[in-house]
């Protein structure tokens, strides 16, 4: 990868996968896709979410790609390589998290249909053909494509990979818990 930013970024989405995955593949279907509240989702739907967004960034990096003349104009002006944790920002100053677009919702029609394990392919497939699409675009124009995204402050490319980090990493906290919970409860039933 040309950018060794975006490279950073894509290593650290591996190793939190890496460190989150393994307990969610312990789990039964039902338990993969039960639901502790109406309202709440499930740890598939989770899990389906983030690859939804994944799917939705490579589609915008397709289309944003047509910024890249500007860019390299612009490839020797300064350009930030990170970005802040926008979703515990909006979680700090609203008081509650922030909630998904109806196309980043995991459709109903999903619930039992895959297994962790599918789901996980899906994720890592999507992972895949997002890097290769990106693979050959050097730091300082990824630095200067930049996304219409006024909640995530504009990102540039390079910002938009790190904020799948962030998001994951938000997400995979939320499925430890529900997993932890799930566990619990489980034992107790014993």
């Amino acid at each position: 990868m040309k950018s060794k930013s975006m490279a950073h970024h894509f290593h650290l989405l591996e190793e939190q996968r890496t460190h989150y995955l393994p307990c969610i593949h312990s789990l039964s279907q039902e338990q993969l896709w039960h639901r502790e509240k109406e309202g709440k989702w499930s740890i598939g739907e989770h899990f389906y979410h983030l690859y939804l967004i994944l799917k939705m960034l490579k589609t915008a990096t397709k289309f944003s790609l047509i910024l890249t003349p500007y860019a390299k104009m612009r490839r020797n002006k300064p350009f930030a390589t990170e970005i802040n944790d926008i979703y515990e920002e909006y979680k700090n100053k609203k008081g509650r998290g922030m909630r998904a677009p109806g196309i980043l919702v995991p459709p109903s029609k999903i619930r039992f249909k895959l297994s962790s394990d599918e789901i996980e392919q899906l994720l890592v497939n999507e992972t895949r053909a997002m890097q290769e699409l990106v693979k050959n675009i050097e730091e300082g124009i990824a630095g200067h494509i930049v996304f219409p995204d006024p909640l995530a402050h504009y990102p540039n490319l390079i910002q938009s990979i790190q904020l799948l980090a962030i998001h994951e990493k938000h997400h995979f906290r939320i499925m430890a818990e529900q997993y932890n919970r799930l566990i619990a409860s489980s034992e107790a039933l014993i």
